[in-house]
C-alpha cells in the first residue's frame, strides 16, 4: 500500500508546483512577433492543458516602460533582463521569480517544442534561458562576474554573455564555442542583437 501512496503524493506536490507557475509574455506594443504569437498560439495555449497548468498572463510594455511590479522583480534580481519581444518568461508565482525563459517566437511549433523543453529543464533544477539577475541573486554587472562564468580559454562558455552588434562577430563566437557557425538575432528597442547558435 504504500508503494501506491507515495507516488500520489509525489504527483500531488508535483501539480501544486506546476500550478502556482505563469507564463509571463513581455510583448511589445509595436512587435510583429508578439502579434504574431498572440495571432497563431495564444487562445490555443490558454485552453490547452499546458496552459491550464501553466497559464499566460501577458505584461505588455511600450519601448522600455515596464508594469511597476515588474520593474521591481528586475530590480531585485528576480527578473533578468529583457533584450527584445516577446519573452517568454516561467514564473514562480509562490517565491515571485523567474525559473526559465524563451526569447522570441518565429512558429508556432518550434515555440512548443521549446516551451517542453524548458519545463523538462527546469523540473531538472536548471534555469534555461536565465540572464543577468534572475533567480534571486542580482550579480553585479561588469567584469567581475562575467570572469566567474569564463573558462580556461578566456571565452565565456555561457551562452548569454554573447550579444553581438554584427552577425559576423556572432557566427566567430558561434564557431569558438562549438556551435558550428550558427547565430540568430533578436528586434530590441536598441536595435537588432545577434547570438551565437540555433534560435531559441
Amino acid at each position: 500500500m504504500n508503494k501506491i501512496i507515495l507516488p500520489i503524493i509525489c504527483f500531488a506536490l508535483l501539480s501544486n508546483q506546476v500550478l502556482a507557475n505563469e507564463l509571463l509574455v513581455v510583448s511589445g506594443k509595436n512587435s510583429k512577433n508578439s502579434k504574431k504569437w498572440q495571432e497563431e498560439v495564444s487562445q490555443e495555449y490558454s485552453l490547452s492543458e499546458m496552459g491550464k497548468e501553466t497559464p499566460v498572463k501577458i505584461v505588455s510594455i511600450e519601448g522600455d516602460k515596464f508594469p511597476r511590479w515588474f520593474m521591481k522583480a528586475m530590480e531585485e534580481g528576480r527578473i533578468g533582463q529583457i533584450l527584445g519581444t516577446p519573452t517568454f518568461i516561467i514564473w514562480d508565482d509562490v517565491s515571485k521569480k523567474e525559473l526559465g525563459r524563451l526569447e522570441g517566437y518565429t512558429q508556432k511549433e518550434k515555440f512548443y517544442s521549446q516551451l517542453n523543453e524548458a519545463f523538462s529543464q527546469i523540473s531538472q533544477g536548471l534555469h534555461p534561458g536565465r540572464r543577468e539577475g534572475s533567480g534571486g541573486s542580482h550579480q553585479e554587472e561588469g567584469s567581475g562576474s562575467k570572469q566567474q562564468r569564463e573558462g580556461s580559454g578566456g571565452m565565456s562558455q555561457d551562452i548569454m554573455d554573447h550579444i553581438y552588434k554584427t552577425p559576423e562577430e556572432a557566427k566567430r563566437a558561434s564557431e569558438m564555442l562549438g556551435l558550428g557557425g550558427e547565430i540568430h538575432s533578436h528586434e530590441t528597442p536598441q536595435g537588432i542583437i545577434y547570438m551565437p547558435g540555433p534560435t531559441m
